[in-house]
């Protein structure tokens, strides 16, 4: 590997002594300011920060931190690293249950002194599980976004002082005086518009912030007031850009979608990367095309592994006009069709990288696509220096070491011209014939330098041209990009490289304007060979979570280092990429970035890589997606999908089987291991799952923690009083002293209080599976060979109908049955469902489920036993971390925690259920309306029943403040 570490150490330094050229983003990983060797990147699951000498490829330091250390920043002399650890000192497995101690910080950053390599101070007021970090152009103040608290705060870079604090609306069970929940969810959508902040860009004269938000289609602009010095003295909402332009919605506009198109709900918009002249932005995310209509007779329109209903995207907003899809603006959108060819003319850089000489680094690429009839245009960059000149050959491949040339990659058969260009750049064209016969084809080629002063000759890198009759395609995303991540402009802005987590790689596109262009994939698609899990061997590790992108000034080429943090491997990928030509090549292996152990088991990370990749033939069909595209990191989407029995919305799969329960709204998975079937079925993949992948799986599940809680008291860390109150009405106790009679609302006889060390059932949910089928289950017949779990005697005991089914029809008369309950109100949605729910059987035919056949005993390999699950029986999803899990329901009809206790407010209630804002008129009286209407039919609400209210206000207020607090 090659560095020229005083010349870009200089080029750092001085970009950090100005901060006046650039646009900020956040950043998993850094360079030293004063030392390019030197890379700092954080360790995410084992609460360590590393200092890497790249040059070197060893761990200079490793520095232990808070927990889950996601971003950090450098203050603008590089002498202080400020970390940010997402949960604080909250260790994963410490939850509500566990219980907490009133010692738990949620959420922390560490500041770093560079020279020691040791923390000197920590910053707890942040907000809670604080995401990202960054400073500002002008070095006077940091920039933090605080995840789950919904906040952005703006420290001072000197002294870390709070300058201002932004508060976003984000729930809306509480919403502020003065505003409507029209105000807070303009797309109607049961989502929080501006939510979750994740990360950010700050404008280059640091008076605007960009921020992503991370289950909502929605980018916040928020303005910075600043001084006279350049430090903020307030900060407040801006603006704000709509990303959606899908106008289907299963309950505000249910219209089957039968379009086979790349469309949806954007959603987990983590980066955004402003350009360099300040006119774009982009972000990365996937589309849910929550409509799309699984009973559809397409007629052979969808070919092979189907994409399932999740689409990788990249955005481009206008930031002249603040918009996107606005008539005349100049935003822009990449996808991929599922039309569109997965085998496309294109080049394929190959052979690692060239030889340097002469100041440059000899390499050859293409531009445009080889298409049949057209031309290969090629660009051999590296040639520098007066009398050096520039050839490409092509020929049959080798692979001869020819010290100190190079590698001779290509024998020679022919020669294309190649005329000098710009720079140190020259190009050539050779034309391609329009026959049929050659699609497909490949044809390699390399390129060479010769120094006519002195004779010295540099070999470059090899490039195959992949002849078809078609390319990528301008404004098309050119392949299925798994989990669209990460991304970052060039300095010149006409290049932009796009970091994947789900497909492991790395997509460069050319840009013009809003234009872009596919020019390469790394590591290749053509010729695709899965990876190796936990290999680091690999240019891209697994699960590359963040990185750094760096100019190289020390070389003639126009090319840049990229470093990239992998996660999974605890690893950081050293790629370098060349913008003229598209090639981007391995620089080094991968270097483990800890100096011990990982803290998670090898099984563990086996499941966390799958739970991710979408890469693999066992997980999906042709790179589209993964577990993470709908349960990023473990939750929800928040969205209601189309599902031939009726809508369903994506539960959360939090704190292992204890957590999650009975998985699906069926019930119909003992655990996680037993969700890798679906891979075939939802997301087109042909692999069978091994045992140890499976157990990887469900090891990974225990180990998903749970979301931290901001709805705490601020100074012990426990409930609140009316939190502590309305715990006494869920349960029926009166451990405040508040509760003398010991009234109860009934809760929990669906959501018992679990305990950690007598081992009740579950954590608040009465859905349970016995631990020997969840933890201790090998894949055969030696645990429950007669699939007595999931027998509908027996689960149904643990599944509950909550009166929450979609225009059920029980009495099979052909109608929605109007009152189920016998409470006096409709049960009937206030929308025209695609499919209102029925009966949902299934077979356990899985290849890798255990088998459940009809008669275990007589015919073990006859017929599978098929199970029957009602319609109006759904599992319960977990009640921990319920305020970070919305809307709610299984069909999205109640969109706030406060709509369940009191359909009142989401009805008829000015503020919570303004005049403005669709509803579905349903109502849950008999478990939990906490209202009652008793008066209509008296004793039909088992609440109130119980719970005997004589101030019902009050007691909503307490028992919406103890469910918002788990």
């Amino acid at each position: 590997m090659k560095h020229r570490t005083t010349a870009l150490a200089a080029s750092v330094l001085a970009f950090g002594a100005t901060y006046v050229s650039a646009q900020t983003q956040a950043h998993a990983v850094l360079v030293d300011p004063n030392n390019s060797d030197l890379v700092w990147t954080v360790n995410h699951d084992n609460d360590s920060v590393s200092q890497v000498n790249v040059a070197t490829g060893a761990v200079v330091a490793e520095i232990a931190v808070g927990a889950q250390p996601n971003h950090l920043a450098f203050n603008a002399a590089g002498t202080k690293l400020l970390v940010v650890n997402r949960r604080g000192n909250v260790p994963l497995t410490t939850n509500f249950v566990t219980p907490f101690t009133g010692a738990e910080i949620r959420g922390s950053i560490s500041v770093i002194d560079v020279a020691t390599k040791t923390v000197e101070s920590l910053l707890t007021d942040v907000g809670t599980e604080p995401y990202g970090i960054a400073l500002s152009p002008n070095g006077k103040f940091f920039v933090v976004t605080a995840f789950r608290s919904s906040e952005v705060l703006l420290l001072d870079a000197t002294t870390y002082a709070e300058l201002a604090r932004h508060e976003y609306d984000d729930d809306l069970s509480h919403i502020a005086p003065g505003k409507t929940i029209d105000q807070i969810d303009t797309d109607f959508d049961g989502v929080p518009d501006l939510a979750n902040p994740r990360l950010f860009s700050v404008t280059a004269d640091s008076a605007k912030i960009y921020v992503t938000h991370w289950k909502s289609p929605w980018i916040s602009i928020l303005d910075v007031t600043l001084d006279g010095s350049g430090v903020p003295t307030a900060v407040a909402e801006g603006g704000r850009i709509n990303q959606d332009d899908y106008d289907l919605h299963p309950i505000n506009n249910p219209i089957p979608n039968h379009t086979v198109a790349s469309q949806g709900d954007p959603t987990f918009s983590d980066d955004i990367a402003i350009s360099p002249d300040g006119t774009r932005a982009l972000v990365p995310q996937v589309l849910l095309n929550i409509n799309f209509d699984t009973t559809h007779d397409f007629a052979g329109a969808i070919a092979g592994a189907f994409a399932n209903r999740v689409y990788p995207s990249l955005t481009m907003l206008d930031l002249v006009t603040g918009s996107y899809n606005a008539p005349g603006d100049a935003s822009n959108r990449l996808h991929h069709e599922l039309t569109d060819t997965l085998t496309p003319a294109k080049y394929v850089p190959f052979g690692g990288q060239g030889r340097s000489i002469g100041g440059g680094i000899v390499t050859l690429g293409g531009s445009g696509s080889p298409v049949l009839g057209g031309s290969a245009d090629f660009v051999l960059s590296g040639v520098n220096g007066a009398g050096v000149l520039g050839f490409v050959w092509y020929g049959i491949e080798t692979n001869i070491p020819v010290p100190p040339l190079g590698t001779l990659l290509v024998d020679l058969q022919g020669s294309i011209a190649m005329s000098a260009s710009v720079g140190d750049q020259w190009a050539g064209s050779i034309a391609i014939p329009n026959s049929p016969v050659l699609d497909g084809q490949v044809v390699s080629f390399q390129g060479a330098t010769f120094n006519t002063n002195n004779g010295d000759i540099g070999l470059s890198n090899g490039v195959r041209v992949v002849l078809g009759t078609t390319g990528t395609g301008l404004n098309k995303m050119g392949y299925r990009a798994g989990q669209p991540y990460r991304a970052d402009y060039n300095a010149a802005g006409d290049k932009v490289l796009m970091l994947n987590q789900g497909s492991e790689d790395v997509f460069l596109y050319d840009v013009n304007g809003s234009d872009m262009t596919l020019q390469t994939v790394f590591p290749p698609r053509h010729g695709h060979v899965e990876r190796t899990p936990l290999d680091l061997t690999t240019a891209i590790g697994d699960m590359p979570i963040g990185w750094t992108v760096v100019p190289d000034p020390a070389t003639s080429n126009d090319d840049a280092l990229i470093y990239i943090q992998n996660e999974v491997t605890t690893s950081l990928s050293v790629l370098r990429v060349d913008y003229a030509t598209g090639v981007i090549t391995k620089e080094a292996d991968q270097i483990v970035t800890i100096t011990g152990p990982d803290q998670k088991t090898v099984s563990e990370r086996i499941g966390q890589e799958l739970f991710h990749d979408a890469s693999r033939a066992q997980t999906t069909g042709n790179f589209n997606n993964s577990c993470y595209s709908c349960h990023a990191e473990g939750g929800e989407d928040g969205k209601s999908w189309d599902r031939p029995a009726g809508p369903r919305t994506t539960m959360p799969v939090y704190g292992g089987p204890l957590g999650s329960g009975l998985l699906l709204w069926k019930g119909v998975r003992v655990n996680l291991g037993e969700t890798g079937p679906m891979f075939g079925g939802e997301n087109g993949g042909t692999g069978i799952m091994s045992d140890v992948e499976q157990q990887g799986l469900i090891d990974y599940h225990k180990v998903i923690p749970f979301p931290l809680n901001p709805n705490l008291d601020p100074v012990t860390g426990d409930l609140t009083s009316l939190a502590a109150y309305g715990q006494d009405l869920f349960f029926g106790t009166n451990d405040t002293g508040l509760n003398p009679t010991q009234r109860a609302a009934g809760c929990i006889a669906c959501h018992p209080k679990a305990d950690a060390v007598n081992g009740s059932t579950r954590l608040f949910t009465a859905d349970f599976l016995d631990p020997i089928y969840t933890d201790g289950l090998e894949f055969g017949y030696v645990h429950d060979d007669n699939c007595l779990n999931l027998q509908e005697n027996i689960a149904q005991l643990n599944i509950r109908a909550v009166n929450s089914q979609v225009n059920g029809d029980e009495d099979l008369d052909g109608f929605p049955d109007f009152d189920r309950n016998l409470d006096g109100y409709s049960d009937i949605e206030g929308y025209t469902p695609i499919h209102p729910d029925s009966d949902d059987n299934f077979e356990r035919d899985d290849p890798n489920s255990y088998p459940c056949p009809l008669d275990p005993f007589f015919d073990p390999l006859g017929p599978k036993k098929v199970f029957n699950r009602k319609l109006k029986l759904f599992s319960i999803p977990t009640k921990l971390a319920v305020f970070h899990t919305y809307p709610y329901m299984h069909d999205n009809s109640l969109v706030s925690l406060r709509a369940i206790v009191d359909p009142d407010s989401q009805m008829n209630d000015p503020v919570y259920g303004s005049a403005n804002y669709p509803t579905t008129f349903k109502w849950f009286n008999e478990f939990h309306d906490i209202r009652g209407h008793e008066d209509i039919v008296p004793q039909a609400s088992k609440v109130q029943v119980s719970l005997v209210s004589t101030d019902k206000d009050a007691d909503i207020e307490a028992i919406l403040a103890f469910i918002s607090s788990l």
